[in-house]
Parts: structure tokens; C-alpha cells; sequence
């Protein structure tokens, strides 16, 4: 009975990742959302002029890293 459940929490486990593998992604933004920038070091310049000119405005940047 026990090997049934750890196969069955196993087997929820991987569908969700499953899910989350083809449904989310990276690189897809809900409909309305700018896309996502990658950042790289010639990007740099033009995300600083973007941040200052929304200064009247909540302003988020998120650092995401897979670790």
C-alpha cells in the first residue's frame, strides 16, 4: 500500500511538471504584458532609459535565476 502512494505522489509530481514544462514556457507573457527582456550587456543601456522614463510610475525589475 505504501509504494502505492509514493507512486501516485510521484506520478501527480510529474504531471505537474509536465504541465508547467509545455504550458509556461519562458518567453511567453499573458496577453496585454510587454515580452520579456533578456538581458544582455549591449541591453543594458536601453533598460536604464526605459526604467527612468517611467519615474512616475511602480517600477519592478526581477532577477530570475534558475539556482
Amino acid at each position: 500500500m505504501k509504494r502505492f502512494w509514493i507512486a501516485s505522489v510521484f506520478l501527480v509530481l510529474l504531471a505537474a511538471a509536465g504541465y508547467i514544462f509545455w504550458n509556461g514556457r519562458p518567453g511567453k507573457t499573458p496577453p496585454g504584458q510587454p515580452p520579456l527582456v533578456e538581458i544582455k550587456s549591449a541591453a543594458l543601456e536601453e533598460i536604464k532609459t526605459e526604467f527612468n522614463r517611467a519615474s512616475d510610475r511602480v517600477r519592478v525589475i526581477a532577477l530570475l535565476s534558475p539556482t
